[in-house]
This record gives structure tokens, sequence and C-alpha cells, in this order.
């Protein structure tokens, strides 16, 4: 564990800080696990979490106004429902959800994913 790795169990997740990774002012459904590996609170501009979600595990439809998200897969499968769409994510493979867009995640099976979320935007930065 490094300097800036905090757990934070469900019932004291501050307010401020599921707004910092949740993108709205709601707290994480107590069955998944999340653990923050960084917070913009202490980059500036990139939050990183790591969360296991049980199977049927729900995390609501919510938007994150002023982040990028990319989300990981590590183990299990995560449906994520954005723009009237469901997509299926597996083990190894991963999806970019733009800041803005509406989106909601069930867990198939028991899935354990790593969040970026970036206050920069990430589909904007052009050729190096």
């Amino acid at each position: 564990m490094n300097a800036i790795s905090h757990d934070f169990p469900v019932p004291s997740l501050p307010a401020a800080m599921a707004r910092d990774l949740m993108g709205a002012a709601m707290f994480p459904t107590p069955s998944i696990r999340y653990h923050t590996m960084l917070s913009s609170h202490d980059t500036g501009a990139l939050s990183v979490l790591d969360s296991t979600t049980p199977a049927e595990a729900c995390i609501p439809p919510h938007v994150h106004d002023d982040r990028d998200e990319l989300c990981v897969i590590l183990s299990g499968i995560l449906e994520f429902r954005m723009a009237g769409r469901i997509l299926r994510r597996r083990a190894g493979e991963s999806i970019f959800i733009p800041r803005g867009i509406e989106h909601e995640v069930r867990a198939v099976t028991e899935a354990r994913h790593i969040a970026l979320l970036s206050r920069t935007s990430l589909m904007d930065q052009g050729p190096a």
C-alpha cells in the first residue's frame, strides 16, 4: 500500500469522496467493496478505484459531469448500460465512458475492475 492509498468502509465514506468517485451525491451500494488507490484530492486530476462487485449487484445510473472514465475488468463479467445500449465486458477487456454520459453498471458474475477517472479529457489529446 502506498502513502496515498485509502480504504473507506461504506458507512464512513465522506460525501465529498463519494462525489469524487461516483460523480454524484450518492453513496456506493453497500455490498460493493471499494478501495481508493489514488484520489483526485491528492493528484488534482486523476482518481483510481479498485472495486469488487458481487453477482447481480448494481451501481445505479449516474453521470460524471467533469470526468472521463476508463474501466478495466480484472475478473468476472460486467454490463454497462449507457446511451440506450448494454455493453458486456469480461476479464481482460475495458470500456471508455466519456464525461457527461449517464451509465449504470451491473455485475453478471462477481467481478473486479479498476476505474480510472480523469478530470483531464482522455479524448481530446491529439497526436503526441
